[in-house]
């Protein structure tokens, strides 16, 4: 074989051996759960600057939060090098989705409530949700899904209740229990805790601060600016007016809030 087709053989290995292609999202699911990633060191490591780095400078960049990594693919599907990058907040969703896939929800039964016992049932929930909560108590996934059973069927069965039928901590019992629950329930009965908040029967921070929460959890921005993710206020929506918003539900100035995080915030805030 002459020079030139040794050139050609090569220039042809090469291209196939580089031709690397990003892993699908469903794939990478399903690896993270069987837990088939390769060990970085098995791989090539490239930063955002796309420098080959070792395995302890990627740790220095993991530990920032600030990053995510891409695996990629050869045409026999083998992965063969991890790239760093920023993260973004679809990386937020993404890691939220392997989150449920690791972590299903479990069904909430159906089960039948007298709602003229609604003011005993709503004061023992609360107990139950407090009483794993305080002093050396560990939280008892149970105990919180046993009482998300209970608010999901009365809140079903006989529509949100009153401060005057079933007290303060009735009340309390029911946005505690919601504020422990999944997301999807929290978006579900958001509406009807916030009229409630509306009536005075419950404080509209607590509403606010669970309507941000379910508000990441789907990937769209906040409204009150309380949630923070990996040391970053996370996506929000028309922040020049957040400081309007979070008075109007008697929250401190943001400036306030996320100092307490490390976090400056330095937006001029608009008038309504």
């Amino acid at each position: 074989m002459n020079k030139a087709s040794i050139l050609i053989v090569l220039v042809i290995l090469l291209g196939c051996r580089d031709k690397l292609t990003l892993i699908s999202e469903n794939t990478l699911i399903e690896k993270i759960i069987a837990e088939e990633l390769p060990e970085p060191d098995s791989l090539a490591i490239i930063d955002p600057h796309g420098n080959t780095i070792s395995v302890d400078s990627l740790k220095e960049l993991e530990l920032t939060g600030r990053y995510f990594e891409d695996f990629y693919v050869n045409q026999r599907n083998e992965i063969r090098e991890l790239r760093v990058r920023l993260k973004t907040d679809g990386d937020d969703i993404f890691l939220a989705k392997v989150s449920q896939k690791l972590n299903p929800e479990r069904e909430v039964r159906k089960i039948d409530i007298d709602c003229q016992k609604q003011v005993d049932l709503l004061h023992q929930v609360y107990e139950l949700d407090q009483g794993i909560r305080t002093g050396a108590s560990s939280v008892d996934p149970d105990v919180d899904h046993k009482n998300l059973e209970i608010i999901v069927n009365l809140l079903e069965s006989c529509g949100m209740p009153t401060i005057d039928q079933v007290a303060q901590r009735g009340m309390d019992a029911i946005w505690l229990v919601l504020q422990h629950a999944p997301p999807t329930y929290q978006s579900k009965y958001i509406p009807q805790l916030e009229l409630a908040a509306d009536r005075g029967d419950l404080p509209k921070s607590v509403i606010a601060l669970m309507k941000d929460r379910a508000l990441m959890h789907e990937g769209k921005p906040q409204i009150y600016g309380s949630q923070i993710r990996n040391g970053e206020l996370y996506l929000l929506f028309e922040p020049g007016l957040v400081n309007s918003r979070r008075e109007s539900v008697g929250l401190e100035p943001i400036e306030e809030y996320l100092e307490k995080f490390g976090i400056k915030f330095d937006i001029d805030q608009m008038e309504r």
